[in-house]
């Protein structure tokens, strides 16, 4: 995988400290105290290695590992065209999300492995449904019945189970614990949209019930790359581990029910 590069700016973000400290800490290339290598593009500007910084979150204490369990479920959440539409005021930059999503999805139904795909629905007349919509403005688009469509190279797929809420997480006054804990699932593996918004609320509820939380990095994705960088790496320090598709494949393809 290419390593992903942060500008100065989302570097210092993620460190806590400001720009002009990583500047004068910068001694040869390397910033002293927190040994992190500079890159420098051709105009001159300095890079970070996001790999490196997720090291130093290690070493600090963050980021242990949970590792995967022997009961796994595939959670989709909002891979709708209102998020993956150009044209919707919803929409987050594409990266592959969705030939990462086909990979799993084909994987976990060889294996039987539930898939779950939720969508969040706007609900007149439900208090939440209408704060929500009242912060965050654009969610009155799901208003029109086409704006939730499921994306067309998903939609004939035959999930296990398929939920509509007007909440930001997949557990809220849903079937979901029931589901999962009929099926004794241990493990929740999260992809789809957003990662800064029903992912990672969906994280924080999965592990304060004892689930392992797996975050495949390249099936997730946000408005742009500094919110989806900076989202990944707080929830791999505190909810979940985050890792890339390949790794969630091959424990895939050896899983044995």
């Amino acid at each position: 995988m290419v390593q992903r590069l942060l500008n100065i700016s989302q570097a210092a973000k993620l460190l806590g400290v400001s720009s002009s400290t990583l500047r004068r800490l910068e001694q040869d290339g390397i910033v002293e105290g927190y040994g992190l290598k500079v890159i420098y593009t051709p105009g001159g500007q300095r890079r970070y290695l996001l790999d490196e910084i997720q090291q130093l979150f290690t070493r600090e204490g963050f980021s242990g590992r949970l590792g995967f369990g022997k009961k796994p479920a595939l959670l989709l959440r909002d891979l709708v065209i209102a998020f993956m539409d150009p044209n919707s005021r919803l929409a987050i930059e594409q990266e592959g999300q969705i030939e990462a999503c086909k990979e799993l999805i084909d994987l976990c139904m060889q294996k039987d492995i539930p898939v779950v795909f939720t969508r969040t629905v706007y609900e007149p007349g439900n208090a939440a449904s209408e704060m929500w919509a009242k912060k965050f403005t654009s969610l009155n688009v799901l208003n029109e019945r086409r704006w939730i469509d499921i994306h067309p190279e998903l939609a004939s797929y035959p999930f296990t189970m398929v939920i509509d809420t007007p909440y930001v997480t997949d557990f809220f006054k849903s079937p979901m614990d029931k589901f999962l804990a009929a099926r004794q699932v241990d493990t929740v593996i999260l992809a789809g949209v957003t990662t800064s918004g029903s992912i990672r609320a969906t994280a924080v509820d999965a592990i304060q019930r004892g689930f392992r939380v797996i975050i495949p990095q390249e099936a997730v994705g946000d408005r742009n790359q500094s919110l989806q960088t900076t989202t990944l790496l707080d929830l791999n320090g505190r909810y979940a581990d985050v890792m890339n598709v390949s790794q969630v494949v091959n424990y895939l393809q050896v899983f044995n029910d």
